[in-house]
């Protein structure tokens, strides 16, 4: 696995597991940090927002689902 890839998916598992960090913290009582849930009604009242919602499922659909081949350098199985 090249560095550059390994780096990514690094990032992404960070970005991951802030959100998995931030979700349990929201969930305690009193607490005011909002839940994914909240922050993902905030930005869907508006229209903008639906919009950016859309292009955010779009690319992550885009980048994760729809790709049928493995990064360079993995081997063939």
């Amino acid at each position: 696995m090249s560095g550059g890839y390994a780096l990514t998916i690094t990032g992404y598992l960070a970005l991951v597991g802030a959100v998995v960090v931030l979700e349990v913290l929201g969930r305690h009582p009193g607490s005011t940090v909002p839940t994914f849930s909240d922050v993902a009604t905030t930005v869907a009242a508006t229209v903008p927002g639906r919009i950016a919602l859309l292009g955010l499922w779009w690319w992550a659909g885009w980048h994760f689902l729809a790709r049928s081949s493995l990064p360079p350098g993995w081997p063939h199985g």
